[in-house]
């Protein structure tokens, strides 16, 4: 029985700029006590439903570690069918074969959206040997358990007696328009100054601002052009995150140091043609 894993992600930075950490590790992994999985899963043969066994068991580990359960995403499961697909017919694992997508790509190109993610890939001659690899090995088992992770596709191909499998993990992107992802920012800060007693902002969605998100530009000044003012203290923010609850410190610090006031905001949804990676540019400015 034979594995590889492969981790990667992105977070988010100011702006425009995506930065990509990867690991690529082999290991071999000895197979021992997985006899109460091979209990409970000595009638599968469909490799459809030893994809599903496999999902149930590897949510009830993470129950074990107090993470989310991971939900099955159709787009993850896509791309990990065609890439076991592609090891049977190689006999070979892999990350990436020559003249195939990384990765990222090749999850971005069956339609996922994503700020992290990561893959296991391996063959042995059943679900239950693929399972108990991948949670005895400790890179394989980091990704199982990983809480950052929520959506997960999981595809075997079957050559004779051999399993060839590929997990695809992901931190999803919610598909929200700006306007969504402006209003879900609101709420944000809402919630978080009610917390404290406060009073809501009056909050302005701005066109102006959208537009800045869209084209990069970083420059305080000229968010503040793009908002009406007359003479009011302001103050300009600007950051990437894939969901409105990534709020930056010093934003929160203001806003909840406002004890009344508004602000202007826009967004643009961001997409790494290179990764696949996804976020939204956020411009904010506040004023009293």
């Amino acid at each position: 029985m034979l594995f590889w894993y492969y981790d990667e992600y992105s977070m988010p930075k100011p702006l425009t700029r995506f930065s990509l950490l990867t690991a690529l590790c082999l290991c071999i992994s000895v197979m021992i006590g997985f006899g109460s999985l091979l209990a409970s899963a000595q009638s599968i043969t469909s490799t459809t439903d030893m994809a599903k066994q496999i999902l149930q068991w590897t949510n009830e580990e993470r129950a074990k570690v107090h993470a989310s359960p991971l939900t099955w995403d159709g787009h993850l499961a896509v791309a990990a069918q065609l890439h076991s697909n592609e090891m049977a017919k190689q006999s070979a694992l892999s990350h990436q074969f020559q003249d195939e997508p990384t990765l990222s790509q090749r999850l971005s190109e069956r339609g996922a959206r994503f700020s992290a993610a990561a893959e296991n890939v391996g063959f042995a001659g059943t679900a239950e040997e693929l399972q108990s690899g991948w949670m005895h090995s400790p890179p394989h088992r980091a990704n199982l358990l990983n809480p950052r992770y929520d959506h997960v596709g999981i595809a075997i191909t079957r050559v004779g007696d051999r399993l060839w499998a590929t997990e695809d993990f992901t931190t999803a992107v919610n598909r929200l328009s700006p306007d969504e992802f402006e209003k879900a920012v609101a709420d944000q800060i809402t919630k978080r100054r009610q917390t404290r007693h406060l009073g809501p902002l009056h909050m302005t969605s701005s066109p102006g601002l959208r537009k800045l998100a869209c084209s990069g530009d970083p420059s305080a000044g000229t968010a503040f052009a793009a908002v009406p003012h007359q003479n009011v203290q302001m103050f300009a923010f600007n950051f990437t995150g894939s969901s409105p609850d990534q709020l930056p410190a010093d934003l929160m610090r203001r806003i909840l140091e406002l004890p009344s006031g508004a602000y202007y905001i826009g967004a643009c949804a961001q997409s790494d043609p290179g990764t696949g990676f996804s976020a939204y540019r956020v411009l904010i400015v506040l004023h009293q």
